[in-house]
């Protein structure tokens, strides 16, 4: 029963890590842009994003995961909500932000369930 609930979800959790992969070389790679280039091209921000998570686990794991990519720190979890409170160094509309962070959600739910 729990090999075959791991194949289900082996697919779903390969996905995940290459995606993830790939955000944090684009992150790595905007950031590192930022520190050698002159000028500032940071809008930085802090903004509340509301997660699908439903346990403890969930959002402590989703909150490592966005404190893991570049230019994005999990600041504080709401513990009866479980919204998140996230530092953005490249916060271009609150909508995109959350948006971003929704799509990272969800393939890790998905992985995770």
């Amino acid at each position: 029963m729990m090999l075959v609930r791991f194949l289900h979800r082996l697919p779903h959790l390969l996905f995940f890590v290459v995606t993830f992969a790939i955000d944090i070389v684009i992150a790595n790679l905007r950031v590192a842009f930022e520190v050698v280039t002159p000028g500032y091209a940071m809008r930085v921000a802090i903004v509340r994003v509301p997660t699908a998570t439903r346990t403890p686990f969930e959002v402590t794991v989703l909150a490592n995961v966005i404190t893991m990519t570049p230019g994005t720190l999990t600041l504080e979890v709401d513990p009866d909500t479980y919204d998140l409170y996230v530092h953005g160094l490249y916060v271009d509309s609150l909508d995109d932000f959350r948006a971003q962070i929704a799509r990272i959600e969800r393939r890790l739910l998905k992985a995770m369930r």
